[in-house]
């Protein structure tokens, strides 16, 4: 089976990037580490008219993203964690799951 990969974005407030950053760093990452989620690829833009973060987390298969993820919704460090950090983000959070496509690795890497 191939991996699948969790795309999480938003655009962040120019005048809520240093929050953003430190609730990013300090509560969100330590959470998703503590349950084995390890981020791919953490992106921010540096030109456009706001802020733009990227997030990419690799997960062996659908199936490990639905357990790691429903145990991890649950836990009680992420309530406050989204009533901070959603006024530092313009709109709403997206999240996707993503694929290779199927002749990436010729070219990937």
């Amino acid at each position: 089976m191939k991996p699948i990969y969790e795309v999480v974005s938003a655009q962040i407030l120019l005048s809520k990037r240093r929050e953003f950053f430190d609730l990013h760093s300090r509560v969100l990452l330590p959470v998703m580490v503590d349950y084995g989620i390890k981020p791919q690829m953490l992106l921010i833009t540096e030109i456009g008219r706001f802020g733009r973060f990227l997030d990419i987390y690799r997960y062996e298969d659908l199936a490990q993203y639905e357990a790691i993820t429903d145990r991890m919704i649950e836990d009680p460090r992420l309530v406050p964690y989204y009533e901070k950090v959603g006024p530092c983000i313009h709109g709403s959070i997206a999240v996707e799951i993503m694929r290779e496509l199927p002749y990436a690795a010729e070219w990937a890497r």
